[in-house]
Order: C-alpha cells, then sequence, then structure tokens
C-alpha cells in the first residue's frame, strides 16, 4: 500500500504554486513580457527550484506496485493529459471571451490574433520562433500563457513513458542509477549547447525531467525528505543542513548573474534552459532540483506546525493542479476589470493581481470540492437504498 505523503509535501506545494501565480502577475506587469524573464528577479534566485521540485515530487511519490507498464501509463494518461485536454478547451473559450468583449471596437482582428494565439501554442513557441509565426498580425500573451502551461504536463507525461521503464532497474543499484543520471544529464546538455537552449516542445529538458524523478524515487527508500526529528541535535542539523542547500543556490544564481550575465539559471521556464549558460543548465537545473525540495520541504515540516499557516498552504498544495492550470484565466479577469489591461502602477500592480487571482482561485476551487462531495454523498446513499457497498474513489 502506498504511503501517505506528509503534510509538509502539500505544504511545499502551496508555497511553490503561490510564488508561480505572483511571478507570471509580474510578467503582467511588463509591457514586453519576455522581458521579466530576461530581467533579473530575486524570486529567481530565491526560487529556481520550483518547477524542478515538483518533477522532484512525482517521482518521490512512486511505489512499486503490482500495475504492468502499460497499467501504470494507462493511469499517467488519465491524471494528466485529460486534464490537458479540458484546460486547453476552456482556458481558450474564457480566455477569448473576455479578449473579444474587451475590444469589441476590433472583433475581426481580435479573433485573428486569437487564432494565431492557439496555433502559436499549439506548435509551441520555439517552433514558432523558428519559422517566423505569425506573418500577419499579433498574439494574445494571456492565451498563450494559459496554453503554454500544458508543457508541463505532456513533458511529464512523455517523460513518465521512460520513467516506469527504468525506475525497476535504477531502484535497485545505485550504480546503475547514477549511470543512467550522467547519460540523462549529458544528453541535455548536448541538446542545449549544441542544438538549442529553447527546442519545440521543450525537448531539450526532457532528460533533466527524468533525471530528477528517478534520482526522486531511488532517494524515497530512505526517506530521504522525512527522516525524524526527534531531538535537538537533529532539528539543528537539519535546519543547517536546509540553509546549506539554500544557500548553494542563491549562490550560484548570482554568481551565473554576475559573471555570465544568466538570468534563468536553474528555472527551466516553460522548460527553457539559460541562454547565457545554455546545455549546462541542465546540470544546474538537476542539483536545483534536489538541493531545493530538500529545503522547500525541510522548512515546510516546521512550516505545518503552525495551525492556521500550515492548513492553508496544505490546502492550496491539494489544489495545486486547478491553481496551476486556471489562474491566467482569473489574471487576464484581473487585467481587464481592474486596469483595463493598462501598466498603472508599475512592478507594485503584481501586488494587487495577486490576492484577487489567489481569492478567484479559492472560490473556485471551494466550488468545485463542494460539487466532488455532493456527487460523492449521492452516491453512497443511493448505494444504500441499492443495497450495494459505494464504489472506491
Amino acid at each position: 500500500m502506498q504511503k501517505q505523503r506528509s503534510g509538509a509535501q502539500d505544504a511545499a506545494k502551496g508555497i511553490m504554486i503561490i510564488s508561480v501565480v505572483f511571478f507570471h502577475c509580474l510578467m503582467m506587469t511588463y509591457t514586453n513580457h519576455g522581458e521579466s524573464i530576461q530581467s533579473f528577479n530575486i524570486l529567481m534566485a530565491l526560487f529556481p527550484f520550483l518547477l524542478s521540485a515538483f518533477f522532484f515530487y512525482t517521482g518521490y511519490n512512486y511505489v512499486s506496485n503490482d500495475r504492468s507498464y502499460k497499467e501504470n501509463i494507462a493511469r499517467r494518461a488519465k491524471q494528466l493529459l485529460i486534464p490537458m485536454a479540458f484546460a486547453f478547451v476552456i482556458s481558450t473559450l474564457l480566455i477569448s471571451s473576455m479578449e473579444l468583449a474587451f475590444h469589441h471596437d476590433n472583433p475581426m482582428g481580435t479573433l485573428r490574433d486569437l487564432g494565431n494565439s492557439v496555433l502559436y501554442s499549439l506548435m509551441s513557441e520555439p517552433l514558432a520562433l523558428m519559422i517566423g509565426f505569425p506573418k500577419e498580425g499579433g498574439i494574445v500573451f494571456e492565451v498563450v500563457l494559459a496554453l503554454g502551461l500544458l508543457w508541463f504536463l505532456y513533458a511529464l507525461f512523455i517523460c513518465s513513458l521512460f520513467f516506469f521503464w527504468l525506475v525497476k532497474y535504477t531502484n535497485k543499484r545505485l550504480s546503475t542509477l547514477i549511470s543512467v543520471v550522467l547519460l540523462l544529464l549529458v544528453l541535455a546538455f548536448c541538446l542545449g549547447q549544441f542544438v538549442g537552449n529553447y527546442l519545440p516542445y521543450t525537448v531539450q529538458c526532457y532528460p533533466v525531467i527524468l533525471a530528477i524523478m528517478l534520482t526522486a524515487a531511488y532517494l524515497r527508500k530512505s526517506n530521504f525528505l522525512d527522516k525524524e526529528i526527534v531531538t535537538k541535535k537533529d532539528f539543528v542539523l537539519h535546519g543547517i543542513n536546509a540553509l546549506i542547500a539554500e544557500g548553494l543556490i542563491v549562490g550560484t544564481c548570482l554568481v551565473c548573474y554576475f559573471l555570465f550575465g544568466a538570468t534563468t539559471v536553474g528555472s527551466l521556464p516553460g522548460g527553457m534552459f539559460d541562454v547565457k549558460i545554455k546545455g549546462f543548465d541542465a546540470f544546474v537545473s538537476f542539483g536545483f532540483g534536489l538541493l531545493g525540495t530538500y529545503f522547500i520541504h525541510t522548512l515546510c515540516r516546521l512550516i505545518v506546525r503552525v495551525p492556521v499557516l500550515g492548513k492553508c498552504l496544505q490546502w492550496v498544495g491539494n489544489h495545486s493542479a486547478l491553481f496551476y492550470l486556471f489562474h491566467p484565466i482569473f489574471l487576464e479577469l484581473a487585467a481587464i476589470a481592474i486596469f483595463q489591461k493598462q501598466i498603472r502602477l508599475g512592478r507594485a500592480q503584481a501586488f494587487v493581481y495577486l490576492p484577487v487571482v489567489l481569492g478567484l482561485l479559492v472560490l473556485t476551487c471551494l466550488l468545485i470540492d463542494f460539487i466532488i462531495k455532493s456527487r460523492k454523498k449521492k452516491r453512497e446513499q443511493k448505494a444504500l437504498v441499492d443495497g450495494e457497498p459505494p464504489k472506491e474513489e
């Protein structure tokens, strides 16, 4: 039976997804949205491991079971591809509707831009940039952001195809794990250094993602993240180790920025390697995935002991998938309803967007939870009336 994941993991996911939402709110305060990635951001230095940590937790939560390879893949497809298709349709329809309502004076031009945005996302931004698409008209950033986020789901699914095949071997021997991880990182380095740091459908980062997932699955065997903290010595030791891990991350980011001008080192924004250090970013992203997850998980082992704060972050972490997929919709709504898509407060405008977007996300998740619980209760009541045992979720 699979071990129940810790509350610290959920709290860590809560902190990370709020940070992701904030970063996208910050992107909305730039006239040129790409400038937000090229400009140095302290968030990038403190939490460059946000995406890598999500991949780490996916591998860490793996538990060997009796399912066949096909059954594991079918289950992962249900978890990832169905939500991806749903989010694609809903995001396109809602954001397009808001754009058309906002640009009511030029509906035909807006429709063209929306169509360009969907095609731009379907072919992936790197490929679109390579071929100079669109030739005419423009794109709508909010649509591209919402649909571009789906790279995380299809990248995770593709990597899972290899993960479920390799993990049974890498989990047996440390030497096998090290050999496979090194080969994967060298492959990612070659892709990023000699082919491109931002390839179609983010293929350059797949080997890094797979390496992180396989390493996390192996570390799970030794309870890497949740070793018992019993004595004061244990507490101090874990605290020092976590601070050292975060210190290495911040130090590396600052060194890479001041020496090479690297602004996104180790952060994999949209799966992209840093434009300055290229393939070397594969090794940095892998290291940050391990160090960063250890740091934030250890921090959250303390945070969950704070009653209200811990429970709130755990709740957000449990709903992190919904937050991730649908926050661009509410960000677009906030931008139109409050500022008419104008930048009036500079970078401080992000701090107006953030509580509005988070509030709308919380209300949406509460509504979804209520609907799910109501449906579950009705099924249970029907099962009791029919004299049948209720089906397990």
